[in-house]
């Protein structure tokens, strides 16, 4: 009888193995950021598809069969120890000999055979996986009936309030932070790409008053100047005002030229088309746009024609990926205060304000920078040393003139708090 309890108890190991393979490719086969093993390449491209459950299914079964085999594991240890009589010596005995298989049967040994092995000896073993998943379909079914049943008494709140696509994936990036199949870096970038997707050229282009810009009468060696300061590759071309933009000059062309025929050549000589987009173009189509035309730059105009703003393509990059800074560029300005929270300039991004203090701006906010936060919220240009409060966060503003708020003071504000003062 305990030679043949041993039996079962080797046997039930061996398959807690191999089940706890299994729930760990289920679980890395979505993994953002996959990582480089040759077995999870085998289990996506040939293995999934055989065994023919979803991955939620997957997970669920798999990890039902093993938390099932480690616990008649433990009552198969309990018999075998405790055949002379039940004690606590016995007890003792059977849940080192439980703990024991769980750390070498459900994590080493799997580990070992994940990372080290290409997987191939494991497509033998597709027909017997995939009778074991479906052999627990009608328990998963069961406890999803049973939850549906849990959820018949909740309130109803999709007559009050509609759930969107965004709040939908939102509800999936956090899942997947809370379960760790995404990493934060993961969570952050797949956020920016669907904040992406809702964007406008206006929250991403450079406003007017920060454009570099060449009138079409500069000559070549004043270019030149205006290059070594400003460290800008591509400037664009104005006629007469900024409202009148007719290119954009690329000075790879003008150092091309002799240095003589700098003194005498304008720009206007070199100025290239430039495309005139509005300023309530979505993002991801002037993206998508400007890489079918090898384009790097644009003119934001707004609806009375107007000269808005300029957007890059690195500018649309940055939303999605975080600052792109060149090696001649300063770091951002951003400096720790002594007192708490960051001094920015007002041109700062609001988008960037969850990343600082880790407070995200509230919604319904048609500002793009910090500056122009503070001027919405308190609708008028503020004086130095006025403070507003809003949605966890708090803003004081250091620096300001006549038209726009240059440098102010963030940090986080005690929940409740709302208000200017």
């Amino acid at each position: 009888m305990t030679i043949a309890l041993s039996l079962v108890a080797f046997a039930m190991a061996l398959l807690l193995v191999l089940v706890t393979l299994v729930q760990m490719m289920y679980m890395d086969s979505v993994r953002v950021r996959a990582r480089d093993i040759a077995f999870l390449e085998l289990f996506r491209e040939q293995v999934s598809d055989r065994i023919g459950l979803k991955v939620d299914d997957g997970i669920l079964s798999f990890s039902l069969i093993k938390h099932s085999l480690l616990a008649l594991l433990g009552a198969v240890f309990l018999f075998l120890t405790a055949s002379g009589g039940l004690h606590i010596g016995h007890l003792l005995e059977a849940a080192g000999l439980s703990w024991l298989t769980m750390l070498i049967a459900s994590y080493i040994v799997p580990q070992m055979l994940y990372r080290r092995t290409a997987g191939t000896w494991f497509m033998t073993l597709v027909p017997f996986v995939r009778g074991l998943g479906f052999a627990v379909r009608p328990l998963t079914g069961l406890l999803g009936f049973m939850q549906s049943l849990a959820q018949l008494g909740e309130k109803d709140e999709s007559s009050e309030e509609p759930v969107t696509a965004e709040d939908s994936i939102d509800a999936l990036i956090t899942a997947g932070a809370e379960e760790g199949i995404l990493e934060e870096e993961d969570r952050r970038l797949i956020q920016s790409v669907v904040a992406f997707g809702d964007k406008t050229v206006r929250e991403v282009m450079t406003p007017r008053p920060g454009i570099v810009s060449v009138s079409a009468a500069t000559t070549l060696m004043e270019l030149r100047q205006v290059v070594i300061h400003e460290q800008y590759s591509r400037m664009p071309v104005y006629e007469d005002t900024i409202d009148h933009i007719i290119g954009f000059v690329h000075v790879r062309d003008m150092f091309e030229l002799e240095p003589a025929e700098r003194a005498v050549r304008t720009v206007r000589e070199l100025v290239r088309p430039i495309r005139l987009i509005p300023e309530t173009k979505p993002v991801q189509d002037l993206m998508r746009e400007m890489q079918i035309d090898g384009a790097h730059l644009a003119v934001v105009v707004d609806e009375y024609g107007s000269t808005a703003g300029l957007v890059t393509m690195e500018d649309m990059v940055e939303e999605i990926v975080g600052e792109i800074r060149d090696e001649h560029e300063p770091a951002h300005d951003i400096h720790p205060d002594p007192s708490g929270g960051f001094v920015v300039s007002g041109s700062f991004d609001v988008d960037h304000l969850e990343d600082l203090i880790g407070v995200r701006a509230s919604g319904g906010i048609e500002s793009t920078t910090v500056g122009g936060l503070v001027t919405e919220l308190m609708g008028r240009v503020p004086e130095v040393g006025e403070i507003v409060e809003r949605g966890g966060i708090r803003i004081e503003v250091l620096g300001a003139n006549d038209l726009r708020v240059d440098q102010v003071r963030i940090s986080r504000s005690e929940p409740g708090t709302n208000g200017n003062h």
